[in-house]
């Protein structure tokens, strides 16, 4: 018993390692890309005094690097989603390249990219796992485990959200959920704690580090009560396009698939001139849901549409032409957006209400794990939200999705399978 005991503790403290070097990794590379956006959207427009094509300019010279490094190392940072799969078929993620994976994940965000970071992240940190097991000799099931684990510190801690980081590695797109033995589950909780801590302490002492923007409270009457489902379904509908969206970029990006650099330069000018007529389709959105927040009764009703849908179409396209990174962040302004639309639209409806239903619906609809869903927007809404929240989420899940549309996510998985192959 006494040498059982000694073994679990020594694993724990391995896995508390772990997750400080997760929370310290995650800081670091945000870090790096909060310097580059400083300089290259806030410092460098303000030398040349601020002109108008600034941003079409900027995105497509990164286009030129996003595509020279799609052209040199294939597609890369690989897709979450495809990370986990890999992973869960029993395959290492190699970590010879660790960072290359960080410099193609921190350039087209740092040039303005409607992506979200944790594509890039995962794939770093997975990485890590596995030089982690191999250092320590652990066999694969342990390998596997500490990936999972790695995971869940990861969106734990980027998203400062700690449940949602445990909650997303154990639900799948189903919206089943395997839950784990109770000694798996602690250690879970250990990295993604010890993670999240460091993160915090790095951030506030050095800054850094991303947040999504806190609502202060809801009102909830019969009216919102009312309108809940519709607002559901509304989010559901804007998810459901985001899949659409992923089919069109298919189909117009196909004849330039073999000429990466085109590709990407295309996919930085047309992300360019989006932005130049609606600026918050520019970056991931989280520091955008802060400023969404106080201006949203400034714009017209019309533009705080126009940049919710447009937003779900430039991740897509962003991605499709090699701007690749994660969805999270960029997916939950647009629900922002389109809930302030509709708030605009029907002033009697409490606004936070509104933007809380739709967010979850769109988020829902495109990341297929409502449970994960609630437990990553609660971090933003009152405890007030959580049913409103759980409506929109569940019911949006609940939409069917054309296959034509989920196709998409599987050709992205073989077309990166060839590309590294060849």
């Amino acid at each position: 018993m006494g040498e059982k005991i000694k073994k679990n503790f020594i694993l724990g403290l391995f896995i508390a390692f772990l997750g400080i070097v997760v929370g310290a990794v995650v800081w670091f590379i945000l870090w790096i890309m909060d310097l580059g956006i400083q300089g290259v959207w806030t410092w460098l427009p303000k030398q040349l005094g601020n002109p108008v094509w600034y941003s079409l300019v900027v995105c497509g010279i990164g286009g030129i690097f996003v595509g020279l490094l799609q052209k040199k190392y294939g597609p890369c940072p690989s897709e979450l989603s495809k990370d986990m799969a890999d992973i869960r078929a029993g395959k290492r993620l190699p970590y010879d390249r660790l960072h290359i994976i960080a410099i193609c994940a921190l350039v087209p965000l740092i040039f303005g990219g409607s992506l979200g970071p944790e594509a890039g992240l995962t794939g770093v940190i997975a990485g890590l796992c596995f030089w982690l097991a191999d250092k320590f000799k652990a066999t694969y099931a342990e390998v596997e485990d500490l990936a999972q684990m790695g995971f869940a510190a990861t969106l734990g801690t980027l998203f400062r959200a700690p449940l949602f980081g445990f909650v997303n590695q154990i639900e799948d797109e189903s919206g089943k959920s395997r839950i784990p033995k109770t000694s798996k589950m602690i250690l879970y909780f250990i990295a993604i704690l010890a993670g999240f801590g460091i993160f915090s302490l790095l951030s506030h002492y050095l800054g850094g580090g991303l947040g999504m923007g806190k609502f202060d409270s809801v009102q909830i009457g019969y009216r919102e009560w009312i309108v809940m489902i519709p607002l559901a379904l509304t989010g559901g509908l804007c998810g459901i396009a985001f899949h659409g969206f992923g089919k069109l970029t298919s189909w117009l990006t196909r004849p330039f698939l073999d000429r990466p650099v085109l590709l990407a330069v295309i996919g930085g000018l047309v992300l360019g001139g989006a932005g130049m007529v609606l600026p918050y389709t520019l970056w991931a959105g989280e520091s955008q849901m802060t400023e969404m927040m106080t201006i949203w009764k400034t714009l017209p009703l019309g533009i705080l549409f126009a940049t919710g849908i447009v937003k779900l179409f430039m991740i897509q396209f962003c991605i499709g032409t090699g701007w690749r990174g994660g969805n999270i962040f960029p997916v939950i302004f647009s629900g922002v957006c389109v809930g302030y639309g509709i708030a605009a639209m029907f002033p009697g409806l409490d606004p936070v209400f509104c933007v809380a239903v739709v967010t979850a619906g769109v988020a829902g609809a495109v990341m297929r794990k409502p449970l994960a869903v609630v437990m990553l927007l609660i971090m933003c809404f009152p405890v007030d939200a959580i049913v409103p929240m759980c409506a929109g989420a569940f019911v949006a899940t609940m939409l069917p999705v054309p296959k034509a549309f989920m196709m998409i996510d599987q050709e992205r998985i073989d077309q990166e399978e060839n590309s590294s192959n060849h």
